[in-house]
């Protein structure tokens, strides 16, 4: 597996125009690939995933702000030149590839990373059903509903949120009246971004509520989050959800 980061420069007009559309960026990416690389039955699916710093969330970027970064994760190396005469730096550091092999190989019960996860948190309501009768599938739509979708999915994902009394270091001690301490509770995830994104996929408008966290984890099944950081969390996935990405907390 391969985890290819690319700065897309948010002054370029190509640039722009993929940050808007998540069907444009998906066509982009998926032309880094050769035909039929990608075709090997059960290998691990391509995913990506924009990260947007704060300084241009929801507004044009100023001079000197912060470049966009697109991950893509892969199967195969990666060849984003198109991405990057359009759309990036051709600069040095415009582009870096890791081999995760080692590193996905080497997580291990115990291990404490942070992380950082756009999703698409949803759900089946009973009683609504689509044009085939299957149940409608709705989407979570407060912080707390898409919070906890995560966190209930955690356990079969191979991880664990760690709380911040677990984490200690400079965090704050919380007590309550009776001086005994309620930190336990507060777990180490954060939503640092929710957007809605919408779109025509043939006849049909798609809506995708997309909600990134951060936040530190505990490895409790190495192999079930190994598959994790290789297929994806969720629905969404060819429209930049369901990327996981861990470094040092």
């Amino acid at each position: 597996m391969f985890l290819t980061r690319i700065y897309l420069n948010p002054h370029r007009r190509g640039a722009k125009q993929l940050m808007r559309s998540r069907q444009m960026l998906h066509a982009a990416v998926m032309n880094c690939f050769p035909p039929g690389v990608l075709d090997s039955p059960g290998a691990p699916r391509v995913l990506w995933r924009l990260d947007r710093p704060p300084a241009v969330r929801g507004a044009a970027p100023r001079q000197g702000s912060p470049s966009c970064a697109l991950y893509i994760s892969s199967p195969v190396v990666p060849d984003p030149s198109h991405l990057v005469e359009e759309a990036g730096y051709a600069t040095d550091g415009g582009v870096l590839v890791r081999d995760m092999s080692a590193f996905l190989d080497g997580l291990s019960a115990g291990q404490r990373w942070g992380f950082r996860l756009c999703v698409n948190p949803t759900f089946r309501e009973a009683g609504q059903t689509n044009a085939r009768g299957q149940k409608k599938v709705l989407a979570h739509v407060t912080q707390d509903q898409q919070t906890q979708w995560v966190l209930d999915r955690a356990g079969r994902c191979g991880f664990r949120v760690i709380s911040s009394a677990e984490y200690g270091g400079d965090l704050p001690v919380l007590e309550d009246n009776d001086g005994q301490r309620v930190d336990g509770a507060n777990l180490l995830i954060n939503g640092v971004e929710r957007s809605i994104a919408e779109f025509k996929r043939g006849e049909r408008r798609v809506t995708l509520g997309v909600a990134t966290f951060e936040g530190v984890l505990e490895v409790t099944d190495p192999e079930a989050l190994r598959r994790v950081l290789t297929h994806g969390i969720g629905r969404g996935k060819a429209y930049g959800c369901g990327l996981m990405t861990l470094a040092r907390p």
